[in-house]
């Protein structure tokens, strides 16, 4: 069994508002010192030579490649090149350049593959009716949180989403089964993060026009698997945007970084 870190990173991005003080290589150092003994593949998409310098320099990967495809598109890269070598038992991690993770993430990656088709080790703001937060359709419809099941692991506690951002694992059998759905980054304009789960997890309609948006693509793999999508409680890793920081985010996963 490998177990690889699929890695994209960029000088452009979407404009979101990031926590203060920490960049792309805190992240990246973050990511390698968590899982160090795991193989790393680096997607340079649309990076300046600033940044290509460092990464060449500072960094070991076992593959460096300069793309300039965009996010969706640069996502499909590192799908395509894992297709290309994938085994069933293989445990690929998509990581974005905005993300820190907690010591326990790996092992929490491999446990949580026993029980889910995709993991995320980011427990989403988002997906709890937390005021003064964004909230997520299918949270909106309930009193606390999305609807969700538990399952107790060995190590962790874990429940089920609706989605993800595109930082997940996946085993290689899932990969390779659902390479059809995920093709549509190839071309996609935009992220496409959400829909794609709605669709793979084969989550119920709501009256909006995004879901019906959703119709044609939900027909088109209505004979797929449902899949499930798991999260640890708490979450491990932390989605650097500020507007989504919960109220223990600082002290779990920014100390470090504050007494800089």
């Amino acid at each position: 069994m490998r177990k690889i870190v699929l890695f994209r990173i960029s000088s452009k991005g979407y404009p979101k508002v990031k926590v203060d003080g920490i960049n792309k290589f805190d992240s990246l150092n973050n990511l390698t010192k968590t899982f160090k003994d795991w193989e790393f593949i680096c997607v340079a998409d649309n990076c300046d030579e600033a940044l290509l310098t460092r990464l060449r320099s500072d960094y070991q990967f076992d593959q460096l490649i300069e793309t300039q495809l965009g996010n969706p598109g640069s996502f499909w890269k590192l799908y395509e090149l894992a297709l290309g070598f994938a085994k069933e038992d293989d445990i690929f991690y998509f990581a974005e350049d905005d993300y820190l993770h907690l010591p326990e993430a790996p092992a929490a990656i491999e446990e949580g593959l026993r029980y889910f088709d995709y993991v995320t080790l980011y427990d989403h703001s988002d997906k709890y009716k937390v005021p003064g937060m964004p909230i997520n359709p299918y949270a909106k419809a309930n009193r606390y949180s999305e609807s969700t099941e538990i399952v107790k692991g060995p190590t962790q506690i874990w429940r089920t989403s609706n989605s993800t951002t595109m930082t997940f694992a996946v085993t290689g059998k899932t990969l390779k089964a659902d390479a059809d759905i995920w093709s549509i980054t190839k071309t996609a304009k935009k992220d496409f993060d959400f829909d794609n789960f709605c669709v793979i997890t084969k989550q119920p309609l709501l009256p909006k026009s995004r879901f019906i948006k959703q119709i044609p693509r939900r027909l088109q793999f209505w004979s797929k698997p449902k899949r499930y999508l798991g999260i640890c409680i708490p979450g491990l890793s932390l989605h650097l945007e500020q507007g989504y920081l919960g109220p223990t985010d600082p002290q779990r996963f920014l100390s470090e970084f504050i007494q800089k």
